[in-house]
């Protein structure tokens, strides 16, 4: 989830063109909204931490009270000096600084075991 559009949408496609399965969310608070309505629990959230509305940190401590979200890997991605020191305080499976280049993104991804669709 990020809230620049042209950003999110141009990593959701990166994605899709490598056969993951996207759900998008500009902030915080659209990204629960997801969760609540998506049949499915995602593989991964990737996570960035300045976003309007509700920030990344704010939606990573709810999601983590909800079980069935519990144990979702969280990919933080930020431009933030502090991005690792952030994703290790709330316990994410990792980080990416922005910008990142399209082959780290799916490095990442991938290193997470993420399933891709069939």
């Amino acid at each position: 989830m990020d809230d620049d559009t042209d950003l999110r949408e141009a990593l959701e496609e990166v994605l899709r063109d490598a056969g993951y399965t996207v759900l998008g969310a500009g902030n915080g608070l659209q990204a629960l909204e997801v969760l609540r309505k998506e049949p499915v629990t995602p593989a991964l959230v990737l996570l960035d931490m300045m976003m309007p509305v509700m920030d990344g940190a704010t939606f990573g401590r709810q999601m983590r009270q909800v079980d069935a979200w519990r144990d979702i890997p969280v990919l933080v991605f930020s431009a933030s000096a502090n991005a690792r020191q952030v994703a290790e305080e709330m316990g994410a499976c990792g980080y990416l600084r922005k910008p990142v280049d399209v082959e780290t993104l799916l490095k990442s991804v991938a290193a997470h075991k993420v399933s891709e669709v069939p």
